[in-house]
């Protein structure tokens, strides 16, 4: 019998699909056939338009749609899913209208490519996470959410519409707790779920953790009659899971350990024996060190959330001053970044350069020159390495009337990565820059960010 997830496709006539789209490469734009938007797209070197594949629809918070493509199409070509990427969506646009732009795009890619209406995935990173889910909430059709460095549009999790989760986040991430909370809340309302934390901070996961995502899916696929049984699939995860599992007991990390026996038990089970598992949970369960360890991880939590409210708040209120010698410390007490306490200092580092980054954008805007200033610094001294504090301050020196030095920022934001060719093109800052050489070189390298 078909899961109550999956998405049911009435259309009576055979569609004829589109056997031109180039296989083997990301391709990355492809206009949509009203016009109103373009994606890019990967179809596995083996696709077959005669053959219904599985389809992943990617949203990035920048519209980026090909990044997260060059990143995992080598396991399209493993699993045999296509990936379609948005680039409309991205950070900033009304949730109604993202979901608009997001039905078009399946839409218009299942008339021409050949998807399986039983196995749509939606994946997203920071802004784009809640892009996905919020497809998946709204509108129904999606067979699971693959959701990396963000969680749920506010109030979603008690939603009626179900599909499976699986959360991914860096352990230097500031979202960290907030996917945390959800895993819990998806784990209260019967969700099927999973997260895992992966080794760096906001950003899309490594491939190699993709890699455990889909073979998730696929196996909850499985257990949902959704795709034929995969004894290979299953001793695929169960072998993905084990390695998980040596290395959380390496480092004595009870409490991933315990989740990791329980994510076992939940996912195998029916599918290969799991009683060593089980056995093990509850000793684990019975015993005082996991007890303790889970209170640690509470108490550290606890006292994360509250320091990160105090940023917040008082953002503003405190001088350069201060924040030196805040950020001097957390930087000291984040050194090695190994241990819970110091990758909590380097989640509190990171989620100041996420606030300082939105009262400097917000500044900008207001001609709020001595402020603005004052937040950069901020920024740069929490975040060093963020290629948004160059661009934020080129925006600056155009509002100084400094047109060298902006110049000179966007080199060094670009030179750091900065890839959003969009932003850059239509910001009305630059707009008399066309003609300038060095603004010239920026657009270049940024281009060349972009598809890397």
């Amino acid at each position: 019998m078909q899961s109550a997830k999956a998405a049911t496709d009435t259309t009576m006539a055979t569609p004829t699909y589109d056997a031109s789209l180039p296989k083997g490469r990301v391709v990355d734009s492809i206009t949509c056939k009203d016009g109103s938007q373009d994606f890019a797209l990967y179809l596995p070197a083996h696709y077959n338009p005669a053959q219904a594949y599985p389809c992943i629809y990617f949203f990035d918070p920048h519209g980026h749609g090909g990044l997260p493509l060059r990143m995992y199409k080598e396991l399209a070509e493993q699993y045999g899913f296509v990936l379609v990427g948005s680039n409309a969506s991205k950070n900033g646009m009304q949730w109604q209208v993202t979901n608009n732009a997001a039905q078009a795009l399946i839409a218009d890619t299942k008339g021409r490519i050949n998807i399986d209406p039983k196995r749509i995935y939606a994946a997203g990173f920071s802004g784009g996470s809640r892009v996905a889910s919020s497809v998946a909430l709204m509108d129904g059709g999606i067979a699971g959410v693959i959701g990396c460095g963000a969680g749920f549009p506010n109030g979603g999790a008690s939603a009626t519409s179900r599909f499976d989760y699986f959360g991914m986040v860096g352990d230097q991430d500031f979202n960290l707790i907030e996917m945390r909370q959800l895993d819990s809340t998806l784990e209260q309302n019967n969700f099927d779920h999973e997260l895992i934390v992966f080794s760096g901070k906001h950003a899309w996961a490594p491939a190699a953790d993709f890699s455990t995502a889909l073979l998730w899916m696929q196996v909850y696929a499985i257990k949902e009659h959704l795709q034929p049984k995969d004894d290979a699939l299953v001793a695929a995860l169960k072998s993905d899971y084990d390695k998980r599992l040596a290395a959380a007991i390496l480092a004595n990390d009870l409490v991933k350990v315990n989740g990791l026996l329980y994510s076992m038990i939940q996912t195998l089970g029916g599918l290969t024996d799991v009683a060593p598992e089980q056995k093990r949970l509850a000793d684990l369960a019975a015993g005082n060190a996991f007890k303790k360890a889970a209170y640690t991880q509470y108490m550290l939590q606890q006292n994360e959330l509250q320091q990160q409210q105090q940023f917040a708040k008082h953002f503003t209120a405190l001088d350069g001053k201060w924040w030196t010698q805040k950020i001097a410390q957390l930087e000291h007490d984040a050194d090695g970044g190994k241990t819970p306490d110091e990758l909590m200092n380097r989640r509190l580092l990171n989620y100041l350069g996420l606030v300082s980054y939105m009262s400097s954008n917000h500044a900008i805007q207001e001609n709020d020159m001595p402020n603005a200033e004052l937040y950069l610094k901020v920024f740069k001294m929490a975040d060093p390495q963020n290629p948004d504090q160059r661009y934020l301050t080129a925006q600056y020196y155009i509002k100084k009337g400094d047109n060298t030095q902006a110049v000179a920022s966007l080199k060094e934001a670009a030179a750091l990565g900065f890839s959003d060719v969009s932003q850059l093109l239509s910001d009305a800052a630059f707009t008399g820059f066309q003609g300038d050489a060095g603004y010239q070189e920026v657009v270049k390298k940024v281009r060349t960010n972009a598809v890397k």
